[in-house]
């Protein structure tokens, strides 16, 4: 479970997509978001890549990879995936290694997709 706290809207994601400063990673694998594509201004960071981009990626590393800043351990970073199972993991992973301010978009890509097709 979650804490509530930790969880962004569909109505919260719509405002933080124009937010340079707050750090969108979706935790799908590639093929996944090549085929349906993605949340605007995130990064594609796979789940099983995500401890050692935040931990082993130097910060010219992760520029020249996914170009846009490191998060520091005080930026808010918001995890997504397809259905918010993967994302939750990615959160607990960041809160382990000290991402005090990771949060988790639980509607994550489905949610997303849907609400924008209306």
């Amino acid at each position: 479970m979650v804490d509530p706290q930790r969880v962004v809207s569909y109505e919260e994601m719509l405002k933080v997509i124009h937010q340079a400063e707050k750090v969108i990673i979706d935790v799908r694998n590639p093929d996944e978001v090549n085929a349906t594509g993605k949340i605007p201004s995130s990064i594609n960071i796979p789940l099983k890549t995500v401890h050692d981009a935040l931990t082993s990626m130097s910060q010219d590393e992760f520029q020249k990879h996914y170009n846009r800043n490191k998060p520091s351990a005080t930026d808010e970073i918001i995890f997504y995936c397809q259905s918010g199972r993967r994302s939750s993991e990615a959160l607990d992973k960041a809160l382990k290694l000290g991402y005090s301010n990771s949060k988790t978009y639980l509607g994550s890509w489905e949610d997303w997709s849907r609400r924008q097709d209306k």
